[in-house]
C-alpha cells in the first residue's frame, strides 16, 4: 500500500490554533505542534508532508520558519527528507481515530476575550428560552421517571408535536415518520452509519456543511462533488450524475445553505426530487438552518415534491432556540424510521427525556422565535455588510437568504494563509477549504456575525489591518 500523503489544506486544519504564544518563536511553536500530531498518530509514520514552500504559504509564515521547524523535527528523528522524495514522518505513533486527519472542531475557537471570534456561526440562545425550559415541572417529569427512561425513537408526545410542526411548514407528516435525535449532527451520523458502507458513493455540494463531510468520511464513503455557483446549484449536472453514477446518497442543504446562506429555488428542487425518485438514490435534505431565514415562510421541503421517494429530512431546534437543548429529528418514511431506530438503539438508547419535555413546550413558541431570530439575523447581516463595504471594499460576498455568516470571496490570495495571518492579528475566520470535500474554495472565507455587533466591528477592523499589511508585502 502506498504511504499516505497529506495536503497543505488538510494539515493546516490539523494545526488549527498552533500559533498562540507571542513570546515564543514561530518555528518553535510550529515544531511543537507537528510533534504533537506525530506523537498522537494524527500524522502516522510514512506520511508525506507538504513542501516547505507550499505549507509556508498556507500558514502565512516565511519559508525559513518552515525550514527551521522541519530541521528541528529531523534532528529529533521524527522526519526524514530525501532529495526528490520529499519529507516523510518517521516517528512512532499511537493509534488514531479514523478520519481524524480531516476533522475540524468548529467550537474550539478561543476563550481569550482579546480575540475577535468570527469563525463560529453558533447562535446564543434567546433569553426567554430559559423561562420556558424552567417551566418543566417535577410533575411533568415524574411520570417518565417511573419508567426506564429509554425511548430510542423519542417521546411519543414530542414525535407527534414535531410531525405537526412539519405539517404546518408544508410537509404532511405522521408521528411514526419522526425520529428524535440529539441534534442535527447526530442525525447525520446516524444516517451515515445506517446507510453507508466503505466505498459507497455520496454526492455533496461544494462547498457544503463540514459536519456532513465528517459523517460521510467516517464511514469510508467516496465523495463526489457538485459545484455550487453563486447563482445556485446546477440541476442539469446533478441530474446527469444521479442517472450515470446512481450514488448511495445525495446530501443537500436546500434551505439557508451552510456555508453560503442561500435557498434552493423551488423549480430546481422539483427537478432534483423527480430525479431522486426516478433513480432510487436516497436524498438527505438538511433543514437544520431553515429557522434562520431573514424573512418569509420556510421554502417547501424537497420531500413534499417526492412523497414516495427515499428522502430523509433533518431538522433541529438548536438555531431557533438554543444549541444546548440538543434536540433534532429525522423525518422520513415509516420504514426508514424503523430501520434508523434499530441503529439508534445500539448507540445511546435515546435522547435526554428532560430536554425532550422542554422541546415539547418550546415548539409552541416557533412563530415568536422565528420573528425574533429573523430580526436579529437581518440586523447582523446589514451591520456586517456595512462594515465590510467600509473597511474591505474589494471583498465580495453572496447575498444570503438567512443564517449568521457571510460567504466571502477574496480578491486575491489563499484563504488558508489569510485565516492564519488573521489569527495572529487577533481575529478568527474560517477558510473556505473547511467546507470542501476536495480542499478547494481557497478564494473564500466564512465570516460569522453570530458573536454580536461589537465583536464584528472589532473583527472586521482587525481583518482590514491584516489585509492591508499583506498587500504591502506583495
Amino acid at each position: 500500500m502506498d504511504n499516505p500523503r497529506i495536503g497543505e489544506a488538510a494539515l493546516a486544519r490539523l494545526l488549527d490554533g498552533w500559533c498562540t504564544d507571542a513570546r515564543e518563536s514561530l518555528h518553535r511553536q510550529l515544531a511543537a505542534a507537528l510533534t504533537a500530531l506525530i506523537s498522537s498518530g494524527e500524522l502516522p509514520p510514512g506520511t508525506l508532508l507538504p513542501s516547505e514552500r507550499a505549507l509556508a504559504s498556507t500558514l502565512a509564515v516565511s519559508r525559513g520558519t518552515l525550514v527551521t521547524a522541519y530541521t528541528t523535527l529531523r534532528s529529533l528523528g521524527l522526519l526524514d527528507s530525501r532529495q526528490g522524495s520529499g519529507t516523510r514522518v518517521r516517528g512512532v505513533s499511537q493509534p488514531r481515530l479514523p478520519g481524524s486527519a480531516t476533522r475540524l472542531n468548529p467550537l474550539s475557537g478561543t476563550a481569550d476575550s482579546s480575540v475577535a471570534d468570527l469563525s463560529s456561526a453558533a447562535l446564543p440562545g434567546q433569553d426567554w428560552v430559559a423561562d420556558v425550559v424552567g417551566a418543566v415541572s417535577p410533575d411533568d417529569l415524574r411520570r417518565w421517571v417511573r419508567g426506564h427512561g429509554y425511548h430510542p425513537a423519542g417521546l411519543p408526545a414530542l414525535r407527534a408535536a414535531i410531525a405537526r410542526h412539519c405539517t404546518e411548514d408544508g410537509l404532511v407528516s405522521e408521528p411514526d415518520q419522526v425520529l428524535v435525535t440529539s441534534g442535527s449532527q447526530q442525525a447525520l451520523q446516524l444516517i451515515a452509519t445506517a446507510m453507508l458502507a466503505p466505498g459507497d458513493e455520496v454526492l455533496v455540494e461544494d462547498p457544503t456543511n463540514w459536519g456532513a463531510l465528517d459523517a460521510f468520511r467516517d464511514r469510508g464513503a467516496r465523495l463526489r462533488t457538485i459545484p455550487l455557483r453563486d447563482d445556485g446549484l446546477d440541476a442539469d449536472v446533478l441530474v446527469r450524475l444521479l442517472r450515470s453514477r446512481r450514488p448511495r446518497l445525495l446530501y443537500l442543504a436546500p434551505a439557508v445553505h451552510n456555508p453560503v446562506g442561500v435557498n434552493l429555488r423551488p423549480a430546481v428542487a422539483k427537478v432534483i426530487a423527480a430525479a431522486v425518485a426516478e433513480t432510487g438514490t436516497a436524498l438527505v435534505e438538511d433543514l437544520s438552518s431553515v429557522d434562520t431565514l431573514f424573512a418569509g415562510p420556510p421554502p417547501p421541503s424537497m420531500a413534499s415534491f417526492a412523497p414516495d421517494a427515499a428522502v430523509l429530512s433533518i431538522g433541529s431546534l438548536s438555531k431557533l432556540f438554543w444549541g444546548g437543548l440538543r434536540v433534532g429529528w429525522i423525518r422520513s418514511t415509516v420504514d426508514f424510521v424503523k430501520q434508523l431506530v434499530t441503529y439508534r438503539s445500539s448507540a445511546d438508547m435515546g435522547s435526554s427525556v428532560p430536554s425532550q419535555l422542554a422541546a415539547l413546550r418550546l415548539l409552541e413558541y416557533v412563530p415568536r422565535a422565528r420573528r425574533t431570530r429573523a430580526g436579529q439575523l437581518r440586523a447582523g447581516y446589514e451591520w456586517t455588510s456595512e462594515l465590510l463595504t467600509t473597511h474591505l471594499p474589494d471583498w465580495t460576498w453572496v447575498e444570503p437568504d438567512g443564517g449568521a455568516s457571510l460567504w466571502v470571496r477574496l480578491p486575491e490570495g489563499n484563504a488558508l494563509a489569510v485565516a492564519e495571518a488573521a489569527r495572529r492579528g487577533g481575529v478568527l475566520v474560517t477558510p473556505g477549504s473547511v467546507f470542501s470535500a476536495t480542499d478547494g474554495q481557497l478564494d473564500r472565507v466564512r465570516l460569522s456575525f453570530a458573536a454580536g455587533p461589537d465583536t464584528v466591528l472589532e473583527g472586521v477592523q482587525r481583518l482590514a489591518t491584516v489585509w492591508r499589511g499583506r498587500r504591502r508585502l506583495r
